[in-house]
């Protein structure tokens, strides 16, 4: 008997394709990708393994029979098991997205299809002696038994069972996985339809390698976007591929990349030379660490993922890489990079999100300085979760009444009269108890909320302000804290001024404090466009916090200020330093010269104060002198 083994052959050819552009994967492969990669492997095994048993067919009368019924049974064993190793990994594939309840389900499925796969392989290996699938006659000829189709029906059951366990889960999985699910059987079963009216065309391989093709082509590969610029995978590949990592707790160890200050290599050697250098750094991270896979996070960011028997010592390796030169086309440059490393399963935390926790732990690296590696432990956990109450709690702040405020007086000096008040934002939440303004400014800021606040402490404190009018007291001027971000913002003149307004309250009985870095960069113009108006109606300012990194004399000259206020830390430096005291005595000496007032925070001790009664300083503010109160404490 001869049969038609071309379909064979040009699917073997597929395969091979196939296998070929499939090799490059994940570092931490799934089941699902092992299994693929498992299916390929297996076709061509018994592919082979058909194609000889035609040929040890065809040549009967010159191989010994007993050759060939190993061949045969070997062919009706192995061949069958393909379509169930594929049908795997479709239901595994729906395994990944089914909610934890349904799983049950799918795994009943899978019983029913070993089951049908046992009962086939007892009838397989029972032909020896009954010839029900095949044998062999005293001529050598190869006779079809009446089971000798038995294995196509198996396959048409097992595809069934597959059909209606996917049609069960449908309403979880992708609309295009689904789509090629429901054809994929049709397929199958046409193609089985054909085999069984031409029994000399071999069209079992074309069977399964057309399913393989179309899961590689919608499924596979879809799973790998590469990024056009380094040619690796991109983002989305690397957060596909982590949520797989977590959903099935595999252990691996993963780092994040971030590039320090790549925008002055852009704006240096231009845009071209800078994706270069993107490129190089990339192939780079592949060379140091050719065991993990490296993906292109950002635009100037990289992601590793590497088996977990590799430890934080290759965070240490980057670092050291940056140490040294990258060269691209002649031109050669220092890079730094902060890294992120986080180990897969998270066990502290099991549910915690990782790409949370990497963004999070990139970010406080890069707030730390250059060059720093920062690793998501417990701790950082705690921080997240904190800042993540903080958040919830600070957006309901003004409506749960969370929000008040304390005045903290500011003397003068010389009088040890009250001059003005600052009034100082608290936040006592009902959950969290006393929150720092330290951690919840910034916070606001972040959430884009910093507005809502600035605006609702003017309204408190115009509020107050008028109460006290009301009762024929006079109060010096309260000094109210605004960001940067606010006086962005030219709404903001139009804010105060009606606030104050409503109140009729007179102008100067409001000062405005603003920090150094509202008048850095871009921002400083912005800021005094902002500013004049409300001078021009009598409201006063005073530069916050002069002194904490950001100072520099030469914008003083044209800031609209009242006064300076210096910073408590120079202040606490003239205890442990000589020189600290010349500094501090030469600010004061430029800045009242230049016409300002001189105000220092945090005066704590009797002879902080005595001290800059000695260097003239105009007026003082600290728990020495008054802590914070409530208003009806300060002037009761």
């Amino acid at each position: 008997m001869q049969w038609d083994i071309v379909p064979e052959i040009l699917s073997t050819l597929i395969v091979v394709i196939l296998l070929a552009n499939s090799r490059t994967g994940n570092a931490v492969p799934l089941t699902r990708d092992k299994i693929f990669r498992f299916c390929l492997y297996y076709t061509l095994f018994c592919t082979a393994l058909n194609i000889l048993s035609t040929q040890t067919v065809y040549y009967a009368n010159s191989i010994p029979l007993w050759l060939n019924m190993v061949i045969n049974t070997g062919y009706f064993a192995f061949y069958p098991l393909l379509p169930l190793i594929f049908i795997m990994y479709i239901l595994l594939y729906a395994y990944e997205f089914v909610p934890t309840e349904h799983r049950r389900r799918l795994q009943f499925f899978s019983a029913l299809l070993f089951i049908s796969m046992t009962i086939y392989l007892i009838v397989v290996f029972s032909n020896i002696s009954t010839g029900s699938i095949f044998s062999f006659n005293q001529y050598g000829e190869y006779i079809r038994g009446p089971l000798n189709q038995f294995s196509l029906v198996v396959a048409s059951i097992q595809i069934t069972i597959a059909l209606v366990a996917i049609w069960m889960e449908r309403r979880y999985l992708d609309s295009s996985f689904f789509r090629v699910v429901l054809w994929l059987p049709a397929l199958s079963l046409s193609i089985i339809t054909l085999q069984i009216m031409y029994p000399k065309i071999i069209l079992t391989g074309t069977a399964i390698t057309l399913a393989m093709l179309s899961v590689y082509l919608n499924f596979q590969t879809r799973r790998i976007a590469i990024d056009s610029l380094t040619q690796y995978p991109n983002r989305s590949s690397f957060i596909q591929t982590i949520e797989q990592i977590y959903h099935h707790n595999r252990k691996a160890l993963v780092l994040i990349v971030s590039l320090d200050d790549f925008k002055t290599v852009n704006d240096t050697y231009g845009q071209k030379r800078g994706n270069l250098f993107i490129k190089t750094i990339a192939e780079g991270l592949h060379e140091l660490i050719p065991h993990g896979q490296v993906y292109r996070y950002g635009g100037d960011e990289f992601a590793v993922i590497i088996n977990s028997k590799y430890d934080e010592d290759i965070a240490e390796l980057i670092i050291k890489r940056f140490s040294s030169n990258w060269h691209v086309e002649g031109v050669s440059a220092r890079l730094r990079a902060s890294v992120a490393t986080l180990h897969l399963p998270f066990r502290n935390e099991p549910d915690s999100d990782p790409l949370t926790l990497l963004d999070y732990a990139i970010r406080t690296a890069k707030n730390r300085g250059k060059g720093q590696i920062v690793h998501c432990d417990t701790l950082l956990q705690q921080t997240i979760r904190r800042k993540n109450i903080v958040t919830e709690r600070l957006l309901q702040a003004i409506e749960s009444n969370s929000l008040y405020l304390e005045y903290q007086p500011i003397y003068s000096v010389t009088t040890n009269s009250v001059e003005g008040v600052e009034a100082l934002l608290r936040m006592h939440d009902a959950q969290l108890g006393a929150v720092s303004p330290a951690e919840f400014i910034p916070l606001a800021e972040e959430l884009g909320i910093i507005g809502d606040l600035g605006r609702w402490v003017l309204e408190q404190v115009c509020n107050m302000l008028d109460q006290y009018r009301a009762t024929g007291k006079k109060l010096p001027p309260i000094s109210v804290n605004f960001s940067g971000l606010q006086f962005s913002n030219t709404r903001i003149v139009r804010e105060i001024l009606e606030t104050i307004e409503r109140y009729k309250l007179p102008p100067n009985s409001i000062t405005i404090e603003l920090t150094e870095s509202t008048f850095i960069g871009a921002a400083y113009d912005e800021a005094l466009s902002v500013m004049r108006p409300l001078i021009d109606r009598g409201i006063t300012f005073h530069l916050d916090d002069f002194g904490t990194g950001y100072s520099n004399l030469a914008y003083m000259i044209n800031l609209p200020f009242n006064c300076i206020k210096i910073d408590r830390s120079l202040l606490w430096d003239v205890q442990k330093s000589n020189r600290s005291h010349t500094l501090i005595e030469s600010i004061i000496t430029v800045v009242r010269s230049l016409g300002f007032r001189v105000i220092v925070e945090g005066v704590e001790t009797e002879e902080q104060l005595a001290y800059l009664q000695r260097v003239n300083c105009d007026m003082a503010q600290g728990f020495y002198l008054s802590p914070p109160k409530r208003i009806e404490e300060l002037f009761s």
